[in-house]
């Protein structure tokens, strides 16, 4: 984390975070996470990373540098689908009626049938990735494996995470948790006027949020940029547990584009600019007050709510609100 000062036409943020070139940690953030779990290397290949290891993750194909991977926890349901990427054996497993998503690489087939059913044919070896989001009724879901199946994985969600290897059960992965608190926090905000920026890959994720600065509870004190249940990317600030300020910035769009969104705040001074758009305001609102912490991608809630599944690539954030043609530059 860069800590610094700028002019007045040369504004340099107190706060920046880059996980495309400087792929380590801050000191000044706190990371979490109870479970060990996988990312794509700078090789292009699958790799474990240990508990509480950040992952910092790659294009398998082009070997380029995504940013830093947060997912919330989830449970591979499949047995005997290890890292090595040996063929996957034929199971059952009990299911409830809820969205699960099935996902492998290979050219190999999964048949589905009991509490489901349906054919789910592989595309090709890694890092071609086949996915099938479903619903299944209570009950068995037999997968019968046909061919190459490998590094397949049984989840219960609307969308794929990423990879989580087993043995001879189930294994859940827990959600990735990044915050700044105290004087990692305080020592750059300015509760008066100031500018956010980040970029991150979309989430697939309906309710994700990207960044979050508050009071630590949800909607009561605090800035977001997000995904709504509508399909918009926003910034809102709320204070007193009302939103003060919704700027709606268009539809999210696929998982995994690469958005930047610059937005500011004083009183009765709201304005918000993606990728380089004409900036939307809002003239009116109270500030949040007496914010104590940053979270990156997942709501403020410590629980690893409403998580962005995605990549957040770099943060930055200047201390006094910056002119709206410098949020359309700055988001660019």
């Amino acid at each position: 984390m860069h800590l610094r000062l700028g002019t007045v036409n040369r504004p340099l943020p107190s706060m920046a975070l880059d996980f495309l070139t400087e792929p380590v940690l801050s000191s000044a953030v706190t990371f979490a996470r109870s479970s060990a779990a996988t990312r794509v290397g700078q090789d292009g290949l699958i790799q474990t990373v240990a508990v509480d290891t950040p992952r910092f993750d790659f294009d398998p194909v082009s070997r380029s540098p995504r940013g830093l991977l947060i997912e919330e926890a989830r449970t591979n349901l499949l047995v005997n689908s290890p890292i090595s990427g040996v063929v996957l054996p034929t199971q059952s497993v009990s299911v409830t009626a809820v969205p699960h998503t099935i996902s492998f690489y290979g050219t190999g087939t999964i048949t589905l049938s009991g509490a489901a059913v349906a054919s789910v044919v592989g595309t090709g070896a890694y890092p071609n990735r086949r996915v099938l989001t479903f619903t299944p009724i209570l009950g068995v879901l037999v997968c019968t494996v046909v061919g190459l199946v490998q590094f397949a994985q049984l989840e219960v969600g609307s969308f794929a995470t990423s990879f989580i290897p087993t043995a001879a059960s189930p294994v859940a992965r827990s959600a990735d948790i990044a915050t700044m608190t105290g004087a990692n926090f305080s020592n750059w905000y300015n509760a008066s006027a100031g500018t956010f920026v980040a970029s991150y890959g979309a989430s697939p994720n309906q309710f994700a949020t990207y960044i979050a600065a508050s009071n630590g509870v949800v909607g009561q004190n605090s800035v977001h940029f997000d995904n709504d249940s509508g399909g918009a990317m926003r910034a809102v600030y709320y204070s007193g547990s009302v939103a003060q300020a919704t700027l709606s910035l268009g539809a999210y769009g696929a998982a995994g584009t690469v958005n930047k969104v610059a937005s500011a705040y004083a009183v009765n001074d709201f304005a918000a600019s993606r990728n380089g758009g004409t900036a939307v305001t809002d003239a009116s609102g109270a500030l949040p007050v007496s914010l104590t912490q940053f979270n990156i991608g997942a709501d403020p809630s410590g629980a690893a709510v409403n998580v962005t599944n995605s990549h957040i690539r770099t943060i930055a954030y200047y201390n006094r609100r910056l002119p709206n043609a410098q949020l359309q530059a700055l988001s660019a």
